[in-house]
């Protein structure tokens, strides 16, 4: 298909442009270009949407595995106690299980224990460091049978028993003598021992009272974001985000204007 080049009188009252005319507003156009382009892409930059999506991503990971830190402080406090409670009522479960009893009958050798089986009192473990392997006791493993003046008429194999300093603050029946421990049981009991620590230090902190100085209000991450010291353009990253996104759009606006401008500029002056 052919085009054809029409030329129409010129209405009264305007003038046409001449080539020369046409030329520097192509050219003054242009020289908005960069300007323009850089702008809307700086604009952008700064809205972080790319961070926005990846927190959302996130989002369900993070409940997971942090809901605790996500928590207001009193319901930290519940759950960090409960994850405590849990922890100790573990170790109680392990620590007290019963060991097997035997009826004492006939003339057989049996050692006593008198006044008991333990001492009085117990030692706190410290549960961020404790070994529990490392304190543990066998003082029957030379008897084959042995009692305590608190158990007439039962008797113990000195081998299934053992005593042990590091978990003797959770003995709740002290008046039969404790089962000797395995290597998996006391692992399982180092592990919850460190729940615990842990479980108690974040008690601390969160009871602790607060600091005396004024708190800073937070501010909401939606509308402005934190400026680091030394980094440029602060100015411009106080700008709400929901502004900066206009701004960006005014300006890609007003970029696609000034292509479309130019471009019938030069094509009316060819």
């Amino acid at each position: 298909m052919r085009l054809i080049r029409c030329e129409c009188d010129v209405l009264p009252g305007r003038r046409t442009l001449t080539d020369n005319e046409n030329n520097r507003t192509a050219k003054a156009v242009w020289r908005l270009f960069p300007l323009c382009g850089f702008l809307a892409v700086f604009m952008l930059a700064r809205l972080d949407i790319g961070s926005n999506l990846y927190a959302q991503q996130n989002a369900a990971v993070a409940d997971s595995t942090n809901s605790v830190a996500a928590a207001t402080p009193k319901e930290q406090l519940a759950a960090v106690n409960l994850e405590m409670t849990n922890a100790l009522q573990r170790v109680l479960l392990i620590v007290n299980r019963p060991v097997k009893a035997y009826v004492r009958s006939g003339n057989i050798s049996v050692s006593t224990s008198q006044s008991g089986w333990f001492h009085p009192g117990a030692s706190k473990p410290d549960f961020n460091t404790v070994d529990v392997r490392q304190s543990q006791e066998f003082p029957y493993a030379g008897d084959k049978f042995v009692t305590s003046d608190l158990n007439p008429g039962i008797v113990f194999l000195g081998q299934d028993l053992e005593f042990n300093a590091m978990t003797k603050y959770f003995y709740t029946n002290r008046t039969l003598p404790k089962a000797k421990l395995t290597e998996a049981q006391m692992i399982e009991i180092n592990r919850l021992y460190r729940i615990i620590g842990r479980c108690e230090g974040e008690i601390d902190r969160l009871q602790a009272p607060p600091a005396m100085e004024a708190a800073q209000p937070a501010k909401a991450e939606s509308q402005t974001e934190e400026i680091i010291p030394g980094q440029s353009f602060e100015s411009i990253r106080k700008i709400p985000r929901q502004t900066r996104a206009l701004y960006a759009t005014v300006a890609i606006g007003g970029l696609i204007l000034l292509v479309v401008a130019s471009r019938l500029l030069k094509k009316r002056s060819g």
